[in-house]
């Protein structure tokens, strides 16, 4: 019972003991499951959940959500393709096809790296707004970003003028932004891996990111010892923006086509994944770790009921299991909480 009640403790040991069980038990039944070549697969393909997810992690420490973050990532890069559209063209080159020099026309436009910054620029900017109506103008966080998440979508209905831009409208180095390959692993994966350490080393390290912590565990009391929770709060949602661009044009270039309406609902799994690593709704609580091993459980589960084929009621049946393991998330997390409440207790009274 003592080592249980420690594993329950530790989220970080007791998720990655899950992780193992579900890839050995779906193992069993789909050997191809375990493969080494699968489980690269469902690293790269909640590469984009994570990323989204550290975004999120840093919302709901301060006691914020963001449900917006959808239409963000459509916006963002909605922007970014119709800039890299209009100014698409052809490059003649030349290559070598079977020893045979062989004339190529290659798709170019507007610089990637322009692209993406252009992207992460229209999300930080979403981000802003949502932190001004939130920390400045005293908005219920779920009711703020509800809000925008509507009027955005529209926004980027107006943008696109009603067209989708598919993967002819794209250059060829949006196409495989995505795609390239390093030491077995998606770019997806390095981008994320990228994103992960720059945050953990924020929330860890610098103080203005331990100060969302503060923000969160008691904002009054973060006020009094002069740390501006306005100004905290503004930037927990301006780094949810930027990631939300940065998540949006992974997702279009992994999809090769961008809509006004892409990855919508999408935030649900996001936040699904921060509850399952342990980060708690209302705030001050959560690790960066117990945020990537939730993403991964829920690749895991997602992957694994596909593998099994669970034909016709697949989406049904993930949509059940994510609540369950939601549920008992959060149960855990109140457990976990009024654990560490007693012992505070029990030592202030010693």
């Amino acid at each position: 019972m003592s080592f249980l009640k420690k594993l329950v403790r530790n989220r970080e040991a007791g998720l990655t003991l899950v992780i193992i069980l579900l890839v050995l038990l779906v193992g069993l039944r789909n050997p191809a499951f375990a493969s080494l070549s699968n489980l690269q697969f469902i690293l790269g393909d909640t590469s984009i959940m994570i990323i989204l997810a550290l975004g999120m992690l840093c919302v709901l420490l301060v006691g914020s959500i963001d449900i917006s973050i959808s239409a963000i990532m459509a916006l963002s890069a909605m922007t970014a393709g119709i800039l890299m559209k209009n100014n698409l063209g052809l490059v003649e080159t030349t290559t070598l096809v079977e020893g045979v020099e062989t004339a190529l026309a290659i798709k170019t436009s507007t610089p990637l790296i322009v692209l993406i910054l252009l992207a992460m620029g229209v999300g930080a900017a979403c981000g802003l707004v949502n932190g001004l109506l939130i920390a400045y103008g005293k908005v219920l966080p779920i009711v703020a970003t509800l809000g925008l998440q509507y009027i955005i979508y529209g926004l980027s209905h107006l943008v696109s003028s009603g067209q989708a831009i598919y993967r002819k409208d794209m250059s060829e180095s949006f196409i495989q932004f995505t795609r390239h390959n390093l030491l077995g692993f998606n770019s997806k994966v390095w981008i994320m891996l990228g994103t992960f350490l720059l945050l953990y080393f924020f929330i860890t390290y610098l103080r203005s990111g331990r100060r969302l912590y503060a923000v969160g565990s008691n904002r009054e009391a973060a006020q009094m010892s002069g740390i501006d929770t306005k100004r905290t709060t503004l930037m927990a949602h301006v780094i949810m923006g930027a990631l939300a661009g940065l998540a949006g044009m992974l997702y279009a270039s992994h999809d090769n086509k961008v809509t006004q309406d892409m990855a919508m609902g999408y935030e649900m799994y996001v936040i699904a994944a921060c509850v399952i690593g342990g980060v708690s709704v209302t705030g001050g609580f959560g690790k960066i770790l117990g945020v990537l091993l939730g993403a991964l459980a829920i690749g895991v589960i997602n992957n694994g009921l596909t593998m099994l084929r669970l034909t016709g009621n697949s989406e049904f049946w993930k949509k059940a299991i994510q609540g369950a393991v939601i549920l008992i998330a959060v149960v855990t997390n109140v457990y976990i909480k009024r654990g560490h409440e007693k012992r505070v207790l029990r030592e202030r009274r010693l």
